[in-house]
């Protein structure tokens, strides 16, 4: 009874999250926090020694085109999961994730979620099966960031992140096939290890673009980003974790490049991935109009691919 009134729950709240007055809220609100990061950035950037002349855009453009292939791979992530949850899934319900992407700006850490389990039920995905899916990528993506805070100790973190996901493999492959969901986490974890080095490597990029980095950094870049995401992630009153983990990584870098330019390397990676979110949005959508016509998948079982 418990389970049945929240998953009513579930259901009324993303359809409030996929009506047009949440979706207008939700961009007014993706609108002001984008003027008020730009005008933060022009007066950072006026209190910083660095000027336009210094950005190495081939950084910058390297630094979107990483962060952009990080973005679909967990849209093809979450579809990996689906299929072990018994869902014959299609690669154009990629544009599910990437429209969903942008209602994060929303306050509350939960509107991009209900907006996505929304937009897959009108693909005949089951409720229960979106929502089952959900806290498996959520979790997996949580997992993976914090496996990668261990870069903060250098070149060997990289040994540790080694046998650490190696670890993972082999408790994934021990379980077997009864617990299908716990090797969907772990399956998902693994492969959101590539994510997490692929935004890592955007934020360095982005960091070498602006201001000067010594490569032998590299990964507590990496460890860096994903720290502040994780903290920006439990921010449920920031959208999208803005401040809060901008906030982090001035904490964390300027010990390396100083609090102002920390703070402009943090804003000009939120722009970064903001931008991301934005054409992937709307690549989303346009993938979405062209697919064929949804059909109803409530009578496949669930099953575990190997």
């Amino acid at each position: 009874m418990r389970r049945e009134r929240l998953i009513g729950f579930a259901s009324r709240a993303f359809a409030a999250a996929n009506s047009g007055r949440a979706r207008m809220v939700g961009q007014l609100l993706l609108l002001a926090g984008l003027v008020f990061v730009a005008l933060r950035l022009r007066s950072i950037w006026r209190d910083s020694d660095l000027s336009l002349a210094q950005v190495r855009w081939a950084y910058i453009a390297i630094a979107v085109a990483t962060a952009a292939c990080g973005v679909v791979a967990s849209s093809f992530i979450w579809l990996a999961i689906l299929r072990r949850l018994g869902v014959q899934t299609q690669s154009a319900w990629a544009g599910i994730f990437l429209q969903a992407q942008v209602a994060k700006y929303v306050p509350g850490s939960f509107w991009q979620y209900a907006g996505r389990a929304a937009l897959a039920r009108s693909r005949g995905i089951p409720l229960r099966t979106a929502a089952k899916s959900l806290p498996i990528e959520l979790g997996a993506s949580a997992a993976a960031a914090g496996i990668f805070a261990i870069l903060f100790i250098g070149w060997w973190g990289v040994v540790g992140l080694a046998v650490i996901f190696g670890a993972v493999i082999v408790v994934e492959l021990a379980i077997g096939r009864i617990r299908f969901v716990m090797r969907a986490f772990l399956r998902a974890t693994l492969l959101y290890g590539s994510v997490w080095l692929l935004i890592g490597a955007s934020f360095w990029m982005t960091a070498r673009a602006l201001v000067a980095v010594r490569a032998d950094d590299v990964p507590q870049y990496f460890a860096a980003f994903a720290t502040a995401w994780l903290i920006g992630l439990v921010a449920i009153y920031a959208p999208g974790g803005i401040g809060v983990r901008e906030a982090v990584l001035v904490g964390l870098l300027r010990g390396k490049i100083g609090s102002a330019d920390a703070l402009v390397v943090a804003t000009a990676s939120r722009g970064v991935l903001t931008s991301v979110d934005l054409l992937g949005a709307a690549f989303g959508y346009v993938v979405l109009r062209r697919e064929r016509p949804p059909t109803d998948h409530r009578g496949q079982s669930a099953k575990s691919m190997t």
